[in-house]
Parts: structure tokens; sequence; C-alpha cells
């Protein structure tokens, strides 16, 4: 016979026997099974005297009273629950059908007896799990609700109850469809009756709160098995659904931004440019990715610079900057750039984001206004302002640090002005041009060569060591313009007459040096010109003169 009783089925093996219902209830036969309690029929008549000594003793007197009540009554069958002792001391539940004959003048019961047992455990267990599952479900922090096959809403937990604002009982009384905006209702059809079992679904809708308010939740369906409705997850996804519509906006910004914008991983590969980035380098998203920012690095740029920016951002700090870049195609830009570190929720740097500004034009002005202001516009020299500039970090450089002096050359060419009264300006311009450039050939480069106007000339030599050096120096130019200048149909042979102090040889003040250069140029011409000479003290000069 098969028990069963919500989803659980219990095959058990019945037991039949006859007992007389006297005052000791003996038992008369065991017709069969009695070998499920650990018996033979046999032994289980001899053994036992009485039926009753087999019933787990906290039944006995409820069986027993219940037997004569019912013998009482005259019913022809009745139906008892109890437990009983195996053969072995095991318990067992069983559930027992009894009716009643009346052979001669006895009253004899004949029972079948069902083992229950298993039932009985299978039965706990499942309201066990019952019980957890409802507790599960009203501890969730997730709405749930149970909704039939017309989508009214059969169950719902305290979490729905505590999103949507309504109590159990007014949700209950009301179709899903009572809640949802008008323009999610049309998912809701008898269509998702028929899609088989086991049918699964997620949307994302909007439903009203209580007190009138939008909600975006995203709903989880699944269909029961028995086809008759559905249960549901419902999760709040409001503050999710304004961070994606933010992130959305943010990610509009980014791709039209009128700056370039690129994202590198904490080593520093390339992860993601806007379409700016590929619009001012040239490169296309599939070739930047993957690679490092040195694609659009220059040599020009100095290692120092590199270097700052690095331990800026490594240390978690914004850094901002000019660099300067070069294209796919080779061209040079200027960028006004700033690099931000990201930090993970460990406050760990996990990428960088660099936003960068095209500036070619801007620094192309800046240059041409920093040169009119800082160069001479002729020959490209410095110009009085930049020599003096230059000339005062040095003296304040040489106070500090008492390294190596450094050396003024004051120089002018020997009767020029015949040739250009001669020859005319524009003769006179294009051999100042040729000298700026042989004097420029006769230093370093971190050397300043200046013009201050007409033929005077001023070179201002850094980390000058002993007079011997500017000496060399001196000479290398008085035989570099020895050499003819070609301008146009005319052959030029010029001289010219040098001028030097040294610091701090000679003094340390700018203004100083370059009064003891000039009174050594004058010397020099006094000389013959066409010589170099190194200021004295014996030449007249006083400290009023400074």
């Amino acid at each position: 016979m098969g028990l069963s009783g919500k989803g659980l089925t219990i095959q058990s093996q019945p037991i039949c026997f006859t007992w007389r219902f006297e005052a000791e209830w003996p038992v008369l036969s065991v017709t069969k099974n009695i070998d499920q309690f650990g018996y033979t029929a046999a032994s289980f008549q001899s053994k036992l005297h009485l039926f009753t000594d087999i019933i787990h003793p906290d039944d006995r007197e409820r069986i027993a009273a219940e037997s004569r009540a019912f013998l009482t009554a005259n019913t022809e069958s009745f139906q008892q629950d109890y437990s009983i002792i195996t053969h072995s001391g095991e318990i067992r539940d069983v559930c027992v059908y009894s009716g009643v004959l009346k052979p001669g003048d006895h009253t004899v019961l004949y029972s079948i007896v069902h083992d229950k047992t298993l039932q009985r455990q299978a039965e706990v267990t499942l309201v066990k799990s019952e019980q957890q599952f409802r507790t599960a479900i009203e501890t969730t922090s997730e709405g749930f609700l149970i909704v039939d096959n017309n989508f009214n809403i059969t169950f719902a937990n305290h979490a729905l109850c505590q999103l949507t604002g309504y109590e159990l009982r007014e949700l209950k009384a009301h179709s899903v469809l009572d809640y949802i905006n008008s323009e999610f209702k049309h998912i809701f059809t008898p269509a998702l009756n028929r899609q088989g079992v086991q049918q699964y679904w997620r949307e994302d809708l909007i439903i009203r709160h209580k007190n009138g308010l939008s909600l975006n939740v995203r709903l989880t369906a699944t269909a029961m098995n028995d086809g008759t409705g559905f249960f549901a997850f419902i999760s709040n996804i409001t503050d999710h659904k304004k961070t994606e519509v933010q992130l959305q906006k943010l990610s509009r910004a980014v791709e039209h931004s009128a700056s370039s914008i690129m994202i590198t991983d904490k080593h520093g590969i390339i992860e993601y440019i806007n379409p700016r980035f590929c619009e001012v380098t040239g490169y296309s998203e599939s070739e930047a990715i993957g690679q490092t920012p040195s694609i659009i690095s220059t040599k020009e740029t100095p290692p120092a610079c590199h270097e700052e920016l690095w331990s800026t951002i490594l240390a978690g700090k914004n850094w901002h900057g000019e660099t300067f870049n070069r294209t796919k195609h080779g061209a040079y830009y200027w960028s006004l750039m700033s690099i931000s570190p990201v930090m993970d929720d460990r406050g760990e740097i996990s990428h960088f984001i660099s936003v960068s500004e095209d500036i070619t034009t801007q620094k192309d002005q800046q240059i041409k206004i920093e040169k009119i202001a800082l160069y001479d516009p002729l020959t490209g020299l410095a110009n009085r302002r930049l020599l003096y500039d230059r000339l005062n970090q040095s003296t304040e450089i040489l106070h500090r640090q008492k390294d190596a002096g450094i050396g003024v050359i004051m120089l002018d060419l020997d009767h020029f002005k015949t040739i250009n009264d001669t020859y005319g300006h524009d003769i006179g311009d294009e051999l100042l041009k040729e000298v700026s450039h042989r004097l420029i050939n006769c230093v370093r480069s971190e050397d300043t060569v200046s013009r201050l106007g007409g033929d005077e000339f001023t070179i201002l030599l850094q980390d000058v060591s002993a007079p011997a050096a500017v000496q060399l120096i001196a000479q290398k130019i008085l035989k570099s313009l020895r050499r003819g200048i070609n301008i146009e149909q005319y052959n030029f042979h010029i001289t010219c007459s040098i001028g030097i102090s040294i610091a701090p040889l000679h003094a340390y003040e700018s203004k100083v040096l370059l009064k003891y250069a000039d009174l050594a140029l004058y010397k020099a011409k006094n000389c013959g010109r066409n010589n170099f000479q190194f200021f004295d003290t014996s030449l007249d000069v006083t400290l009023s003169d400074t």
C-alpha cells in the first residue's frame, strides 16, 4: 500500500493479525509480514502472551481505552496511531486499521498494521525544510512573492512589504499589474502561462511605492512545477539605475570630450582611449590599446620630467605639466596633461587616467612671444634681458655652491661701422648673422651667446675652472672670425676685440663682471684691436663705477 502526502510516497507492507478482545487481549493469529518487526509468526504468538506487550508503554492505556470505546459504540471499524516495540527494541510508528468480528459469544478484532516510521520521518524533515525555507524567505533582504496564473499575489515576504510600503493584506488583495507602471504591463500576458515548466525570465521594471514614488526593480521569476503560478524575487535597483545613468552621461561626456583621454592599468598599459585621442595622435583604438604611452613620447622630453611624473603618480598624487609628443605620422605637438591615479577598494592604485589638451598653437605663440622678448630678432641669439637673467642665476648659484667659476667675454667687431656705411645695412646684417653662427660654434651648448646691439656680443661661459680655459675660447673666436666671410659678391676678413672677466676671480656680482669685461674690451682696442685682454686691477675702475 502506498502512503503519500505533500510530495512524499512511502511504501509499506501491512501486517495482518487477529486478536480476541478479552481482559487479557491474547493474539490469536498472525497472517503475514510480522518479520518487519523482527518476529516470526510462531515466535510472536509464543513469546508475546498479549498483543499489548508490543505497544509502547506510553501508548498502552490510550490504545486500550480507545479500543473499548470503539467496541462499546458498536463501531464496525476504527483507526489508531501509536508506536510499537520491535524484537530488537527499536521504536516504530504504525497506523492500525481494526474491524470487529463476533464469532459466537466472543468479540474478535481483525487488524491491519502499517509501518509509518519512514513517512513520519519524511514529514518531520519536510516540515523542517519548509520552516527553514520560510525563515530564509522572511529574513532575506530581497522581496519575494508568489502569484497565481492570473498574476494575483498569493504571498509576499516582509522585505517586499517594506520595499513597496504596503502591508501583506493589501498586496494580496490585488494583481501584480496594479503596482507596475503601464509601459511594462505588456510583459505579463497569458502567454507566460504556456511557456513550459521551469520557465525562467528576468525583467527590469518600474513599480509604484505606496507613497507614489517610482522604484526601479529587477524581477527574477520562475514558473512553478505544477503550473499553478510563479514565484519571483524583487530587487531594488533604483540606486543602481541612477549610477548607471550617471555612468552613461560620463561615458558620453568622455566620448565627446574635446580633450584627449587615455586610461592605463597600473603598469601603464593602455586600456582605453577616446575619439579625440585618436584624432590628435593619428592612432586608432586597435593600434593604441595594449601599448604604452611611449608611442607618443619623444626624446626631447627630459628624463627628469618622466622621473618626476612617475614618482608623483605612484605616490598617489595628481601630476600636471606640459609634454612634447609625436603623432603616428611623425608630427610634433604640445600637450597640457593631467594624470590622476585611480584607487581600488583596498586603497591600491589600479589605473591611471590621463586628460590632455593639444596646446601646440598656444605653445607656438608663446615661443614666438618669448623669442621676441628674449632673443635678438636678427641673429636669433639671446638678447640683453636673457643674458642678464642667466648671468644673475649663475652668480647666485656660485654664491651658494662655490663651485667652478663663470666667464664673461665681451667683444665687438673691429671697424664694423665702416663696412656698414660702405656696403649698406643689408650686407651688414648678413655679416652679423654669419658672425653669430661662428660664435655659437666656438662654445658649448650650455654657454650663452648674446647680441647686445649693433656689433656688440657678450658670451657667458659656464663651469670655468681657470683663466686658461677662457683664453682658449677667446683664441678660438679670433681664429674663427679671421676666416673669410662671403656675402653676395663680397668677401670680408674681419677681426674683433675681446675683454674678459671671471667670477669669482675678479668679482661675484653680475653688474661688476660686465663692467670689468667692458673695461678689458677697451684695453684690447687700445692695444691695437684683434686681441683679447683679461681684466686686471691696474685698469682704472672704482667701486663707484659699479
